[in-house]
C-alpha cells in the first residue's frame, strides 16, 4: 500500500460573504492547472433548501506526480450553505452573483510508492524503509516545505478572492 506522508492534516477556510462561485471554481482550477496538478471532482452534492437556496458539498482530489516515487497530493472538501443568487453594484453596474457561508477543509500529503513497486514482496517494503528514512530523507523533507508553501499559497487565493469579492 502506498504511503502518506501527512504534510498538512487539517487547515479551514470559513466565510460568509458575497461571491461568485463559479469565478472561485475557475480561480482554483487555474491555480492547479498552473502547476501541473491532475485534477478531479471526486464528489458533488447540490441540495435544494427551499426559498432559491442551496446547500453544496464537493470533494476535489488533486495530484502531482513529482517522480516515480513520489506525488503530491492535494484534497479539498467544501461545504456551501445557504448559496443563493444575488445582486450587487460594483462601478455603478448591477452584477449577479453568489452569497451564502462557505467552509473548506485541506489536507495536504506526499504519496509514496504510488504504484506499489516496492510492495510487491518483503524484502523491497524492508529496503523502501531504508530508503525513505536514510536515503532520501533530505529529498522528503524539500518536498514537504513545497507541498507546504504550495497548499498555503492556495489557502491565501482563496482568501483573498473572498476577501475582494465582499461587497
Amino acid at each position: 500500500m502506498p504511503q502518506k506522508d501527512i504534510v498538512i492534516p487539517f487547515i479551514k477556510i470559513k466565510d460568509r460573504s458575497v461571491f461568485s462561485l463559479d469565478e472561485l471554481y475557475k480561480l482554483m482550477f487555474r491555480w492547479f492547472e498552473s502547476r501541473n496538478y491532475d485534477f478531479q471532482e471526486r464528489e458533488y452534492r447540490d441540495e435544494d433548501m427551499g426559498g432559491g437556496k442551496k446547500h453544496l458539498e464537493i470533494v476535489w482530489y488533486a495530484e502531482r506526480k513529482i517522480d516515480d516515487y513520489f506525488k503530491f497530493i492535494i484534497e479539498i472538501n467544501f461545504l456551501i450553505v445557504g448559496l443563493e443568487d444575488t445582486e450587487v453594484e460594483r462601478d455603478g453596474v448591477m452584477v449577479k452573483t453568489d452569497k451564502g457561508e462557505i467552509e473548506m477543509k485541506i489536507k495536504a500529503y506526499i504519496l509514496k510508492d504510488y504504484d506499489k513497486k516496492w510492495e510487491k514482496n518483503p524484502v523491497m517494503r524492508f529496503f523502501r524503509e531504508i530508503y525513505d528514512k536514510k536515503l532520501v530523507k533530505s529529498r522528503i523533507e524539500g518536498y514537504e516545505g513545497e507541498l507546504y508553501e504550495e497548499t498555503y499559497r492556495l489557502l491565501n487565493d482563496v482568501k483573498s478572492f473572498l476577501n475582494l469579492h465582499r461587497f
